[in-house]
């Protein structure tokens, strides 16, 4: 029995439900209570897949990761990744400064707001990884992926709840807007957020005056900030009963996460943040269609 038993946030661990699925389409999921995941998993999804304890047989899988198959390798140039990839941060913000130079002949760093490396454990050492790489996967991978994503099944009384409040404030030109600020990580913070703060405000100016943004975030402050920039017209966020900055602390904290996700999967635009696979899941569940700009 493969069962998925990845312990990070919301998006990792849907990440990993997924992959599993396509390693096993009867793959099982131990959606183990956490400090950071304290919902079980029939809170938010109505898959008849969870089970309760880890059999002593079963093989885990634990990755955030998208799995890359053998029958995947002639789809990826090697080196394809570009977030997190295998190469020497030094050697990739040369990289990007000599294809910025050569007036961006590609989009090979259309994503690589900052150079990063994950750990040696979680990335392919020939650097064939597609995640955070949105529109620049391959649309026979992206044919793989979207049709497990779209069996994820989030509980009804939840999508109620979301086409309840939805109606008629989302329309095609809505901009779904994540903001990860990562105010749980002080180092993640300064090195990721602070500096993601000028670009997400250039994009912002880049959308037409008549456009509307549907905000989410892991901070209180970031809506009614982004509502001083565009004009409180222009931003609208679900009401949620829990506080952003704590939604990880209770089961009603996490669904309303959840219902910001499907939310923002609705948009046909998203201005991401870089490296959150919050809004990376989110583009998969919206069937991976919408364009992204990355902050």
């Amino acid at each position: 029995m493969l069962v998925s038993t990845e312990p990070g946030g919301l998006g990792n661990r849907i990440k990993s439900w997924v992959s599993a699925r396509r390693l096993d389409p009867d793959a099982r999921v131990f959606w183990s209570a956490t400090a950071n995941m304290p919902a079980a998993f029939s809170e938010l999804f109505a898959n008849d897949c969870a089970i309760d304890q880890l059999p002593r047989d079963a093989t885990e899988h634990c990755s955030w990761r998208l799995a890359i198959l053998p029958e995947d390798v002639a789809t990826l140039p090697e080196g394809f990744a570009v977030a997190g990839a295998g190469r020497h941060p030094l050697v990739r913000r040369v990289g990007k400064l000599w294809w910025n130079f050569r007036g961006r002949p590609n989009d090979r760093y259309r994503y690589m707001v900052l150079p990063k490396r994950f750990s040696r454990q979680s990335m392919r050492p020939d650097g064939r990884n597609i995640d955070f790489e949105y529109g620049r996967i391959p649309e026979q991978l992206r044919n793989v992926y979207v049709p497990l994503f779209s069996e994820v099944t989030v509980q009804p009384e939840i999508i109620e709840a979301i086409d309840a409040w939805e109606g008629s404030r989302f329309d095609d030109d809505i901009v779904g807007v994540q903001v990860r600020t990562w105010r749980d990580d002080p180092r993640r913070h300064r090195k990721h957020h602070r500096p993601a703060v000028g670009r997400l405000k250039q994009l912002l100016n880049s959308v037409a005056s008549d456009r509307r943004f549907f905000v989410v975030s892991d901070d209180d402050d970031v809506v009614p900030w982004l509502a001083s920039l565009v004009g409180q017209n222009r931003v609208i966020a679900f009401p949620r009963e829990t506080r952003r900055l704590a939604s990880w602390q209770s089961s009603q904290g996490m669904v309303e996460d959840l219902i910001d996700m499907v939310l923002l999967s609705r948009a046909n635009e998203l201005f991401a943040s870089y490296l959150s696979t919050f809004s990376e899941t989110a583009w998969w569940l919206g069937g991976a269609r919408a364009r992204v700009s990355v902050f």
